[in-house]
């Protein structure tokens, strides 16, 4: 096991990873399928996700699924639907107390990793042998409903998937892994196993483990639940690639808000594997990344144009976000004062003390998410590998990455028409 992980291929398109990580009490297993994102597909994904959540054919009433887990020392089972890159990932994970804490010798890593397995492979089937039940489904659909009507309620993400969508219309950036809600009513019990068929045959399969319990009855339970799976994995698609006609553009949107949600977006040709993306993740680090950036300490504090600015640079995408909150009146002064940060930095005018690296790997988590999100690249690297990049970039290739950032999107969404704005038009591009 070199540098403590070690990589197996049980298929095509299938890897298995396991990481030793002796710090911690908890271990965790995830199984990350990775697809094409997709306007057609990414509801009925999200629907079906869930449902793997909530029982399998071995434990199919909800309560008997729980005391399962329960006897497990408490292990617990999450499923989640994210974006990354050019794909929806759909994910499902159980953690558990690692093997070297349970009293006498005991071991439960193997026992967690069938478990897992028959989640995924052997769902829930109804009295007449259909996969999923007509109550599952019902329940499911109402929690991604839910889940849906929370991202629109939240004003801050709402202005955010706002923006993506408007920036990125036409590119598969611009799907919403979680879903829509417009597409719930129509779910059938059909489509729900149709998805769930697809994932197991099509998608990229990312295993990973982390943790000090042994590997090897993990490995060896997906490899022989995928031998028995009609694979047809035909690749991912490309990353995205940087547009060259682009011009920056507003968009004022109004709704019953007290506070302006202001979002900038913005795109770098700089995407994962590309060599630079290190540099290009400190460079929004100290634009935006936290109380040392250049965005917080001017913007915020000495100028007091907004209530909060933070920049988020996503790698697998090339695009860059400035979110903030701001009075209305405050717009022109911000937008003008955010794009100076970033010329500062373009010009290599930023103080040595946000010159900082900053750490990833303290937690079991937060180790799962880094090997699970190099998957794509073509090349993994350890934190402490990751750590040692950051450090060795300077501030001359900082300053490149920032001069590359071109503005495509000023998104605000605003409050709704007030006497004061009489003759702005809610909703417009400007």
């Amino acid at each position: 096991m070199e540098n403590n992980m070690y990589v197996s291929s049980p298929g095509e398109g299938i890897t298995f990873r396991a990481v030793r990580e002796t710090r911690f009490k908890n271990a965790c297993i995830s199984v990350h399928f990775l697809l094409p994102l997709s306007r057609e597909y990414a509801t009925v994904n999200s629907v079906m996700m869930y449902l793997l959540h909530r029982s399998c054919a071995r434990y199919p009433k909800y309560n008997e699924f729980r005391r399962e887990l329960a006897m497990l020392y408490g292990a617990d089972v999450t499923t989640s639907v994210s974006n990354i890159g050019n794909c929806q990932m759909l994910t499902v994970e159980i953690a558990m107390t690692d093997d070297r804490f349970l009293p006498d010798g005991e071991s439960i890593s193997r026992e967690c990793a069938a478990l897992l397995s028959e989640i995924i492979f052997r769902p829930v089937v109804d009295e007449d042998g259909e996969l999923f039940r007509s109550e599952d489904i019902e329940a499911s659909v109402r929690v991604i409903r839910e889940r849906i009507q929370l991202r629109i309620n939240d004003k801050a993400e709402y202005a955010s998937h706002r923006c993506i969508e408007i920036m990125c219309e036409g590119e598969l950036l611009s799907v919403e892994a979680g879903g829509y809600i417009e597409d719930l009513p129509t779910i059938t019990r059909k489509d729900l196993a149709g998805a769930w068929r697809r994932m197991l045959s099509l998608a990229a399969v990312n295993i990973i483990m982390v943790g000090a319990v042994a590997h090897e009855p993990v490995e060896e339970i997906f490899a022989r639940e995928f031998a028995a799976i009609d694979r047809r994995y035909a690749g991912l698609p490309d990353p995205p690639k940087m547009k060259e006609d682009l011009h920056e553009r507003e968009v004022v949107e109004r709704m019953d808000v007290r506070q302006s949600k202001m979002i900038i977006g913005m795109r770098l040709p700089v995407i994962e594997p590309d060599d630079r993306t290190m540099a290009a993740r400190l460079m929004s680090m100290i634009y935006g990344g936290g109380t040392s950036s250049l965005l917080f300490n001017n913007v915020r504090e000495k100028l007091s144009l907004c209530y909060y600015c933070s920049s988020m640079y996503l790698s697998r995408s090339g695009l860059m976000f400035v979110s903030s909150g701001i009075e209305e009146k405050n717009y022109r002064k911000a937008v003008e004062e955010i794009k100076n940060q970033l010329s500062a930095i373009a010009d290599n005018e930023f103080t040595d003390e946000v010159f900082e690296a900053t750490q990833i790997n303290d937690s079991i988590g937060s180790i799962e998410r880094w090997y699970c999100m190099q998957f794509l690249d073509g090349c993994v690297r350890t934190p402490e590998q990751a750590a040692e990049r950051l450090k060795a970039v300077t501030r001359s290739q900082v300053a490149e990455c920032a001069s590359l950032v071109r503005m495509d999107t000023i998104y605000l969404l605003a409050p709704e028409n007030r006497e004061e704005n009489s003759g702005e038009e809610g909703g417009a591009e400007q």
